[in-house]
């Protein structure tokens, strides 16, 4: 009888919303343009089919997770070590900096560089943080996204909205390349968060579809090939600082789509650029500390 009642409601859905199954960026820009929906919409909807939430139900959850985001960030303790008690501290020197007038990136990028920074050593802390989509790469969304929201007053449902657009994008990403380093090098987490967190900026400065969508290809297309390499296999180094890379790599990413440079790859060929890269790399570079930065001279001295 549940499953009869949840088959009916899905079935209900499907009729009143239409279909709104989706496996690639282009299915999800397809479907904005079939149904006159916005791609955050046709998430949201795909997540009432599949869980069998109602709408709010739906927004609560990811409501959930923007305040997480926000929690985190500012619970941050720069006085905290890691286990290793070689992660810690790093957020609080950026954010000093920055207070000091000299980061000459300008105030946004200083600002989303230091929350990324905080939201990795925060993990590295075992702090509660948001995987998105991993714990490694936990620092990149949560960075872009509060940034913005901090210095354009932008409104929690537009968070939110913007939450449901990172997410339709890293779910594509999962299901037809990785996530996780293990799998595919640190282009799955470090590449997949970006691509993710540019295409949520570029839907919050208005762009349509077809840009945010080549913001997330141009973000994944310049972290191609990134190579997941753990000193000592902690998330630590090199993956913390990386969260700052990606963060930036997303606002810059944005920028172009948004200025009107398109992606010579399609969105769903960079996707599967970083599936065949991620093939290809040898094991001792995913994850394992077997091979690149791991075994350097300089991470041996840094583990006496």
């Amino acid at each position: 009888m549940v499953f009869q009642t949840s088959h009916l409601l899905i079935h209900f859905r499907k009729e009143t919303y239409g279909m709104t199954e989706y496996h690639s960026l282009q299915d999800l820009q397809d479907l904005s343009a079939s149904t006159e929906k916005e791609i955050w919409e046709i998430v949201q909807l795909a997540d009432m089919e599949e869980s069998g939430r109602t709408a709010e139900q739906s927004y609560q959850k990811m409501l959930e997770m923007y305040q997480a985001m926000k929690e985190a960030d500012a619970s941050y303790d720069g006085s905290l070590r890691s286990a290793s008690k070689r992660a810690g501290g790093d957020g609080q020197k950026l954010q000093e900096y920055n207070e000091q007038q000299k980061n000459i990136c300008g105030p946004f990028v200083g600002k989303i560089m230091e929350k990324a920074i905080k939201m990795g050593e925060s993990n590295a802390c075992m702090r509660r943080i948001v995987a998105a989509p991993t714990a490694g790469s936990c620092g990149i969304l949560p960075a872009v996204l509060l940034s913005y929201a901090e210095d354009y007053r932008t409104s929690e449902e537009e968070m939110v909205h913007a939450l449901y657009i990172a997410a339709g994008i890293g779910k594509v990403i999962a299901e037809n390349a990785f996530i996780a380093g293990a799998a595919g090098g640190c282009q799955a987490e470090i590449g997949s968060a970006s691509a993710m967190a540019a295409a949520a900026l570029a839907w919050l400065q208005g762009g349509d579809s077809e840009t945010i969508l080549n913001a997330a290809a141009l973000s994944l297309k310049n972290m191609l090939g990134l190579t997941c390499d753990p000193v000592a296999g902690l998330v630590e180094v090199p993956c913390i600082k990386r969260n700052a890379y990606g963060a930036v790599n997303a606002a810059v990413s944005a920028q172009l789509s948004l200025s009107g440079i398109h992606s010579a790859i399609s969105p769903d060929d960079v996707i599967d650029s970083m599936r065949r890269t991620g093939n290809q790399m040898p094991a001792c570079l995913k994850e394992t500390s077997e091979g690149g930065l791991a075994v350097s001279d300089s991470a041996a001295e840094y583990l006496k």
